[in-house]
């Protein structure tokens, strides 16, 4: 088994049995792999019975991190049997009776659940203390979270000062499996100096300038014929406003081709997000086959990229309702913040499955100078789906916002 300086790390640690492990680091440091390698090589010497949790805030998140890996580095070792693991349950039992269970911290189930010997929390920064806390009453044993530094949350609060809690501190450098693009990559951001203090260093920070707050939801609201029936008491629940709308951003081989489904509460400003697409090497056809197949309505309006009148056409003549958005929305920088401090405006509920468009909102930040200054522009990354959002909520209700005769209400001036 191939480790790195990372794995050797929380090894040292591992060995003086703490309570605790704080396992704080970069990106792409290896930590939560490591800690997944380490879990392979314990669990299965566990008796009969013996339960460790691995949790993440959310099953989409489990299923595209903790559990992917755990999968993939038990077949390399060729030690994955099939009939162990059980789709359903999301639990793997070992030859010896020994369990490892994947869940999600928006299981109330499972989180005030039955004890366990051993816990691992990844990305607890995304947990709250509570949750955590419930948690951690339920556990006789060794309790893991890992977690990127991006600002000072509960771990530092209660958990990091006691006698019992080891920390240990990871970067990018310790993972020597990284290739050089990647290591490249990260290092072509040192000018950000937030961003490469909590992802280059992994020391503690704060991602200045967040432009969106957002909620996760488990699941869109129903809209038109799919509402159930309801009392009257609850007609708030539904708002019979709900618009649909999509928007796309174009991208090819290094950008991903970004695709959201909307749906606008225009009584109550709120914005209910779904990610359809974020895929590169995607060609026009194959854009057009997937509108066709998941927007519901022909008459439904899908805002694209207006930098791209070619692709929209063609599109168009393979029978999807794409507009071009608003003219202004992705060239000029005072109308781009006037645009998104309009739609800071709304409340912005994202589905839980939504990974890259959860991932882009906890990263958009506005730009600023050599001094540290915030500039009138967000920074060019993190922003392909947030873009694509962007497009089309602005260029179906606000792009007539600041002339005086429209909003979000839908109601003109006389």
């Amino acid at each position: 088994m191939q480790v790195t300086q990372t794995f050797s790390k929380l090894a040292k640690a591992w060995a003086r049995n703490p309570r605790y492990i704080d396992d704080c680091g970069g990106t792409r440091s290896g930590k939560t792999y490591s800690v997944l390698q380490m879990l392979m090589i314990v669990v299965p010497r566990d008796g009969a019975g013996e339960v460790t949790s691995v949790v993440s805030e959310t099953m989409p998140h489990l299923k595209r991190g903790c559990i992917r890996e755990f999968r993939k580095m038990m077949q390399e070792e060729g030690v994955w049997e099939d009939d162990r693991w059980s789709v359903t349950d999301k639990i793997y039992t070992f030859a010896s009776g020994a369990i490892l269970e994947f869940f999600s911290a928006d299981n109330p189930g499972k989180v005030h659940g039955p004890a366990r010997k051993r816990l691992f929390i990844n990305e607890g920064q995304n947990i709250s203390y509570e949750i955590a806390r419930q948690l951690f009453v339920r556990t006789t044993g060794m309790i893991i979270v890992d977690y990127n530094p991006t600002h000072s949350f509960w771990m530092h609060e209660h958990i990091t000062a006691r006698d019992n809690c080891i920390s240990i501190h990871s970067v990018y450098k310790d993972n020597t499996f990284l290739t050089p693009e990647q290591v490249n990559e990260i290092e072509s951001n040192r000018s950000d100096k937030n961003w490469w203090r909590v992802y280059g260093e992994g020391k503690v920070g704060m991602l200045e300038g967040l432009i969106y707050d957002f909620e996760q939801i488990d699941e869109m609201p129903p809209k038109g014929a799919d509402k159930p029936e309801r009392d009257k008491a609850d007609e708030e629940l539904y708002a019979d406003s709900l618009t649909e709308v999509w928007g796309l951003d174009f991208g090819f081989t290094n950008d991903p081709t970004a695709i959201v489904r909307v749906l606008a509460d225009t009584k109550r400003k709120r914005l209910y997000i779904d990610e359809k697409c974020y895929r590169t090497m995607m060609l026009n056809d194959a854009i057009a086959g997937l509108l066709k197949a998941e927007v519901p309505e022909r008459s439904t309006e899908v805002y694209a990229d207006c930098a791209e009148p070619k692709s929209i056409e063609e599109i168009r003549r393979e029978g999807v309702n794409i507009l071009s958005c608003d003219k202004d929305a992705p060239v000029r920088s005072d109308k781009m913040k006037y645009q998104i401090q309009w739609m800071q405006g709304w409340k912005l509920y994202v589905t839980k499955w939504s990974l890259n468009l959860i991932n882009e909102l906890r990263n958009y930040t506005w730009a600023k100078d050599r001094d540290g200054n915030m500039l009138n522009i967000p920074i060019d990354k993190y922003n392909h789906l947030l873009d694509a959002l962007r497009y089309a909520v602005w260029s179906r209700f606000g792009r007539n916002a600041g002339k005086g005769n429209y909003n979000i209400t839908t109601r003109r001036r006389r």
